[in-house]
């Protein structure tokens, strides 16, 4: 197993420690947070600039700062799933949405999206090398979503495809809306088991070293939380909530909530569970 040096930018996402970060895996960034968030970024890169940046998905969390990277360092090619691409060339649309799910709270968390320029963009087609880099399509949190393997540390850099986890033994998926698919998610998660990863490079966050452990209990968190969106939004929030302080302190809680888009998350399994059940009633019919 050859050395890589993979390292996490904590980037203090809304002032909190440990909730989202920026992956470097040798001279590739992988993911890049929101444009608040672009200093602190900045300060974990030095002065030189990555080879490329490699996106996980478009959500403003994780790329919303790209245009911003690309102002600052012209030459910089952006790699993204082809569903992606035009969300970043042109990020009206993105935004759009955005406020409608954030409202007052927008400019604070994502600031100024800037668009990125059609001859940065390159496309990630499922299977596709990028050096010692294997990119797969990994749709479920989103159907533009790729994850990442890097072959000489056999690391795997997963994006929300493995879920958020801020405190040890405690998983859960973010599910906002458009494009929740549990079923997709779970064909992910067994992609992601037959890579074989040493370890997971989570976004939210940190290193996972056990990743079939991490694997088996995100997928009981997917049950457990389709279950509880069965109930209703507001049962949803209350049954979260509840679990999470059976073992966490109330700032983890928080932390917990706010990272992992608690409303919207129910928001999204509701929509899922609504396109499933008139999935079933016409195919039944």
């Amino acid at each position: 197993m050859a050395h890589v040096d993979t390292r996490i930018i904590d980037l203090r996402y809304d002032g909190r420690e440990g909730v989202l970060g920026a992956w470097c895996c040798g001279e590739l960034l992988i993911d890049c947070g929101p444009t608040p968030c672009l200093a602190r970024l900045l300060e974990g890169l030095g002065d030189a600039p990555p080879r490329a940046l490699l996106l996980t998905h478009v959500h403003l969390d994780h790329a919303g700062a790209a245009g911003a990277l690309v102002a600052r360092w012209p030459e910089l090619p952006v790699f993204v799933h082809p569903r992606g691409a035009p969300h970043l060339a042109d990020p009206t649309r993105l935004v759009a949405s955005a406020r409608r799910v954030f409202g007052s709270r927008f400019d604070e968390l994502y600031g100024e999206v800037r668009p990125v320029p059609e001859a940065n963009l390159h496309t990630i087609e499922d299977g596709l090398e990028i050096g010692s880099i294997r990119c797969a399509w990994t749709p479920g949190h989103a159907w533009h979503h790729v994850a990442f393997l890097e072959r000489d540390s056999e690391i795997a850099f997963t994006g929300d495809v493995a879920g958020v986890r801020l405190a040890a033994g405690v998983v859960i998926p973010p599910t906002p809306p458009p494009d929740i698919d549990l079923r997709a998610w779970r064909s992910s998660l067994e992609l992601l088991e037959g890579w074989r990863a040493r370890a997971l490079a989570l976004p939210h966050y940190g290193l996972v070293e056990r990743p079939l452990e991490h694997m088996a209990l995100l997928r009981e968190a997917l049950e457990r939380h389709e279950r509880w969106a069965a109930a209703g939004e507001e049962a949803f929030l209350l049954s979260l909530r509840e679990y999470l302080g059976e073992s966490l302190p109330e700032p983890a809680v928080e932390d917990y909530m706010f990272v992992a888009l608690a409303r919207p998350s129910a928001a999204g399994l509701r929509r899922w569970l609504e396109r499933s059940a008139s999935a079933h009633t016409t195919g039944a019919a």
